[in-house]
């Protein structure tokens, strides 16, 4: 068992956004720890997440679910199928797409790494009450609907944001 380095002094004081890159580090690290048993990467577990608990994708809806752009998502679900972890086969709905599934040798994996998944964000909750967890969620989903903006454009920063962001 790995044992947690303490939060360095410098995080303490640190911005949102040093807060928010430093949890996503720890957040990947965690699940890339956990997973090693598995061998397998952060985004096919996230793919067998996704199938377990919303039943079968074309590739493109998929792809958004995971966040992943297409072409990595058509190579994460081509080494999946190799290793039988994955069935395609074609959407009778439309000619040339293809429906991903879990294949059905893989249901007892997903299920288990369900439960990992269960315990590792109970585990990244811990210590909140709901209340908190409300608010955390209500602030990080601002932070997220503020960097969409800014990507397009759209952003409503308060004066003096434009230099601090240089």
């Amino acid at each position: 068992m790995l044992m947690q380095e303490p939060m360095p002094d410098s995080l303490t004081q640190a911005g949102l956004g040093t807060l928010a890159a430093a949890l996503r580090r720890r957040l990947k690290h965690v699940v890339a720890t956990r997973l090693s048993p598995y061998d397998l990467t952060l985004q096919q577990f996230w793919v067998i997440l996704v199938l377990l608990e919303h039943g079968p994708f074309s590739l493109h809806p998929l792809a958004q679910q995971v966040w992943m752009d297409d072409p990595t998502a058509s190579r994460v679900v081509k080494a999946m199928v190799e290793r039988g972890l994955l069935r395609t086969q074609p959407d009778p709905k439309h000619g040339r797409r293809i429906v991903i599934s879990l294949a059905p040798s893989a249901l007892p994996l997903a299920k288990e790494l369900q439960g990992l998944a269960g315990e590792i964000k109970s585990g990244l909750v811990s210590g909140l009450d709901p209340d908190q967890q409300a608010v955390l969620r209500q602030g990080l989903l601002a932070m997220i609907t503020n960097l969409d903006g800014m990507l397009v454009g759209n952003a409503s920063g308060a004066p003096g944001d434009e230099a601090a962001a240089s």
